[in-house]
């Protein structure tokens, strides 16, 4: 069974995480604070930490410089208006992130699933990327966050479009794209953010290479 370590201070929260995540077949121990969580993660046995941003005696981003050398894959949890923060966090080290919308918590079991299959399937680097992804790799992530966001919605409404008129189904596909605006939303933050390090790096390569030798 995998051993997830949650690192939350908000104890409604860590305990409706735990709950979804035992159901679906993790062990789960909780740690409020930073400093043991640390002390958690040193002990060994788990297979992942997922880690809070806003923790009260440290930040995420601080702690997860503390878990990379331990080996532990870290999936970073930010808030809304945090979206920026993953961006760091991915370079930092960090296999995943999740923001915190308001199904965040229903989310975890699956992304905790794919995570570790992926790490799984083909380990991945642990250590602070020193790279930016390119303007492909940035635009085939963004394809992968839209199919991941309908997939399970257009079953439904292929079928409304069999059952119902022309107009009913035009009302559904707006509900369909409306509940997908906050995921993209956050997704298109986090891009933005990447295109604009990668062209800031573009510009001071060049700029380096203008310079009289």
């Amino acid at each position: 069974m995998p051993r997830i370590l949650l690192i939350e201070d908000n104890p409604d929260q860590a305990f409706v995480a735990s709950r979804y995540l035992e159901r679906a077949g993790f062990a789960v121990a909780h740690q409020p604070t930073g400093a043991l969580g640390l002390e958690s993660a040193r002990s060994g046995g788990f297979d992942m930490v997922m880690l809070d941003y806003a923790l009260p005696d440290t930040d995420g981003l601080t702690l997860l410089e503390a878990l990379i050398p331990l080996g532990l894959p870290v999936v970073l949890v930010t808030g809304r208006s945090e979206a920026q923060l993953a961006v760091r966090a991915l370079q930092a080290g960090a296999v995943n992130y999740i923001v915190k919308d308001s199904h965040y918590l229903s989310k975890l079991p699956d992304i905790a699933r794919e995570t570790l299959e992926r790490i799984t399937a083909a380990p991945v680097s642990l250590e602070p990327r020193r790279d930016r992804l390119s303007e492909e790799e940035t635009l085939e992530r963004f394809r992968l966050v839209v199919r991941k966001a309908l997939e399970p919605m257009l079953p439904l409404f292929k079928a409304r479009i069999k059952s119902s008129n022309f107009s009913d189904a035009v009302e559904e596909l707006e509900r369909v794209l409306e509940a997908t605006e906050t995921v993209l939303d956050e997704e298109l933050e986090v891009l933005d953010q990447l295109l604009y390090e990668e062209l800031s790096r573009t510009l001071s390569l060049e700029e380096r290479a203008a310079l009289p030798r």
